[in-house]
């Protein structure tokens, strides 16, 4: 188990010391992210993740907190980010570019798309959350309609994962049918460098290309009950380890469930 979350721990290393900086941060904005769901059984269950969200000027970058913190200790919460399928996104407002670097055993893959504009309508609602005053806004990003509250005590258009566009950080926000929620529980003003994802080991895939395989193969029934039914051949390195009493796959210096929750899309077009 310690050393297959080495070697993860060393590929994002790797990756963090290869790549050409672009940005440096203004803050570090951290965020609870849930996803309603079901198990393998149908049972409702809750997902969840904490992220980071580096905010520079002219970049953003979201990953998870382990990784924000370089910390191989946090197992529990790699399990999540694995079953949730969570995307590291570098968000280049300068080039207007997204990247969205995801693993999907057995392969990690990378996407760039253009930075998509969301006709956002602000409305006069309130709300104080964390401490901060918001401001409620409605608007679509790919298919799904989100509700977020923004503040404009942080001067910054950015949010977690794909989401921003607005007159100040995003503190909250939820999808329409109440699966996806992202909300600020902190901050931290660091200065800390955001680079490109580019690395020879990842596999390229546009944004469509990727949501098609995903939602083909993680979006099939099969999937909750046998994570690994897509693929055609074992690997040489194929294993099994138990954590925290809880029995894992291992290949490829991936860990993966066998058994895992029904996938939720954050994207549908």
């Amino acid at each position: 188990m310690k050393k297959i979350l080495a070697t993860m721990m060393a590929l994002a290393l790797t990756i963090a010391a290869q790549a050409e900086r672009i940005d440096s941060t203004q803050f570090v904005a951290f965020y609870n992210y849930t996803i309603q769901t079901q198990d393998d059984e149908g049972q409702n269950v809750t997902d969840s993740i904490r992220l980071a969200l580096l905010v520079g000027t002219r970049a953003t970058y979201c990953t998870t907190v382990l990784a924000y913190n370089r910390d191989g200790r946090a197992s529990s919460e790699m399990m999540n980010a694995f079953i949730m399928h969570h995307q590291n996104v570098l968000t280049d407002v300068e080039k207007s570019e997204v990247v969205a670097l995801e693993p999907i055993y057995p392969y990690r893959y990378l996407s760039k798309e253009p930075l998509a504009k969301v006709d956002w309508t602000l409305t006069e609602d309130t709300l104080t959350i964390s401490g901060l005053p918001c401001h409620r806004a409605t608007g679509k990003l790919y298919g799904k309609q989100w509700t977020v509250w923004y503040t404009e005590e942080m001067p910054s258009s950015a949010g977690p994962w794909k989401l921003r566009g607005l007159p100040g950080l995003i503190v909250k926000a939820e999808d329409s049918e109440g699966i996806h929620c992202f909300e600020l529980y902190g901050t931290k003003n660091e200065v800390r460098g955001i680079g490109t994802l580019d690395h020879p080991e990842l596999q390229k895939l546009s944004r469509k290309k990727l949501m098609e395989f995903k939602k083909k193969t993680l979006g099939n029934p099969r999937y909750a009950k046998e994570p690994t039914y897509y693929v055609a051949e074992e690997p040489d390195d194929f294993g099994e380890m138990r954590v925290n009493g809880v029995v894992y796959y291992s290949a490829n210096h991936m860990l993966i469930p066998q058994k895992s929750h029904v996938y939720q899309p954050l994207e549908l077009e």
